[in-house]
């Protein structure tokens, strides 16, 4: 027996098949929440007993995926930092009242006689 039934096509483009108005039910904040309630245990303390258990363990390809992420995750909290400084940390945040070597502006030369008598 054969289906002669036509597929359905997914519409393309700007919804691609969601609803307008639609939203996201799947947050990570939810996923982390669900994760703390189900090992009773938060997801920062969990990655670092892991990053702990692959130290002690010697598992070098897990302990170098655990600092991957965390460094990830470092760099881009800094990298955030940064742009929400407004350029600030990039300017000379301040100004020299005068000048710290004066000397250095006006040298007074001296002629040294190197002859030998």
């Amino acid at each position: 027996m054969t289906d002669t039934t036509q597929p359905v096509k997914k519409p393309r483009g700007r919804n691609g098949g969601r609803t307008v108005g639609a939203k996201n039910t799947v947050t990570s904040e939810n996923i982390l929440k669900e994760i703390a309630l189900q090992t009773g245990r938060p997801f920062p303390r969990l990655l670092a007993e892991g990053y702990h258990a692959s130290i002690i363990a010697c598992d070098v390809n897990a302990r170098l995926q655990y600092e991957k992420l965390i460094l990830s995750k470092v760099i881009a909290d800094k990298h955030t930092m940064d742009v929400t400084s407004g350029g600030q940390s990039l300017v000379n945040s301040f100004n020299f009242t005068r000048s710290e070597l004066p000397e250095w502006q006006t040298p007074q030369l001296k002629i040294i006689n190197a002859t030998s008598k």
